[in-house]
């Protein structure tokens, strides 16, 4: 677990080093998280937090690519868990400030309940995709995002299972 959690920092620093552009722009955003296991387990949604950091790398004036490094709390509401995600969406701007986004995710889980522990696997990737409005004359930054768990995290052939989270966001770019 320890090799990937550095390999997750080593993306997102190597993807963020790219000074050579002065177009980069880093931020942080924060906010809620509503998370469910789905498939096979029938259990309530959990309500926590996301907060984290991201590089804004332009592309041409419409396309960015937005990659993210995130703590997330997820899981249900007897069943927590809590992942270091590694986000890299592509943001399609299709008017002043608004834009579409999507693209993997990937994450690591950092801590659970013990039965999450013993019955899960620790890595999960999935799709977020979601819409993003961004007042560019004072970098604040609103955000609506659904990362789909792809992965099946169950350690048992007996069920399947993969974590759903609705994510709204606030943010700040540093201009």
């Amino acid at each position: 677990m320890k090799k990937t959690v550095v390999l997750l920092v080593v993306m997102f620093l190597m993807a963020t080093s790219l000074q050579a552009q002065d177009d980069i722009v880093f931020g942080v955003k924060a906010g809620l998280n509503f998370s469910k296991f789905g498939q096979d387990v029938d259990v309530d949604g959990r309500t926590s937090f996301h907060i984290g950091g991201f590089a804004d790398i332009p592309i041409d004036e419409k396309l960015h690519i937005q990659p993210e490094l995130l703590f997330s709390g997820e899981g249900s509401e007897d069943l927590e868990a809590n992942f270091l995600r590694a986000i890299g969406v592509a943001k399609y701007y299709v008017a002043d400030g608004l834009s579409l986004e999507g693209g993997p995710q990937f994450g690591v889980r950092i801590s659970a309940d013990e039965v999450i522990e013993d019955a899960t696997k620790s890595f999960d990737f999935g799709l977020a995709l979601g819409v993003g409005y961004e007042l560019t004359d004072t970098g604040l930054l609103f955000g609506l995002r659904y990362n789909l768990g792809i992965a099946n995290l169950s350690d048992s052939d007996a069920f399947d299972t993969n974590l759903g989270t609705f994510q709204l966001s606030v943010g700040y770019k540093f201009n």
